[in-house]
């Protein structure tokens, strides 16, 4: 038996414990693992699916869809993900410090790459760890609480 790259694959591939709610495929669900009680309150969407579908989950079901992402593909998204968030935040910094970068020596412009780098992981973390805002209702009359808008949606004349 080959031990090695290609045998974890195969392990990897043949390990399907739910079945994709939107084409029927086999597929691996990491989280109903970790809870297989669970597995029938919840619709799994397989990696191809949620690629075909441009990465949304319809609405009606978004709450209780696991997407079921496998293990290499997520370390591509991760990859793709670091790489664009890289170029976003060094043409930012660019634009932004220009003159000021080209003036300063190669320790110095070491030292600010390591804490603009350090300092925008910092905010993305902490960005994560908050629970996502609701997303704000459509036609609603009654304003958010300490939003300073009157109840008719209408500013005060």
């Amino acid at each position: 038996m080959a031990n090695g790259p290609d045998a974890s694959r195969k392990g990897e591939q043949t390990e399907k414990n739910v079945k994709c709610s939107f084409c029927g495929n086999d597929t691996f669900c990491e989280q109903c693992k970790a809870e297989p009680g669970k597995t029938a309150s919840f619709e799994h969407m397989c990696h191809e699916c949620h690629q075909r579908m441009g990465g949304v989950v319809p609405e009606n079901v978004k709450d209780k869809t696991h997407i079921c992402i496998p293990p290499e593909k997520l370390q591509e998204n991760f990859e793709r993900f670091m790489s664009e968030m890289t170029y976003r935040a060094f043409t930012e910094l660019w634009e932004a410090e220009k003159k000021k970068l080209k003036e300063m020596s190669r320790q110095e412009l070491a030292q600010s790459a390591f804490f603009e780098g350090a300092s925008f992981m910092w905010h993305f973390v902490q960005r994560m760890q908050q629970p996502p805002a609701p997303p704000p209702e459509s036609g609603s009359e009654n304003p958010e609480p300490g939003s300073g808008k009157p109840a008719s949606g209408k500013e005060n004349q």
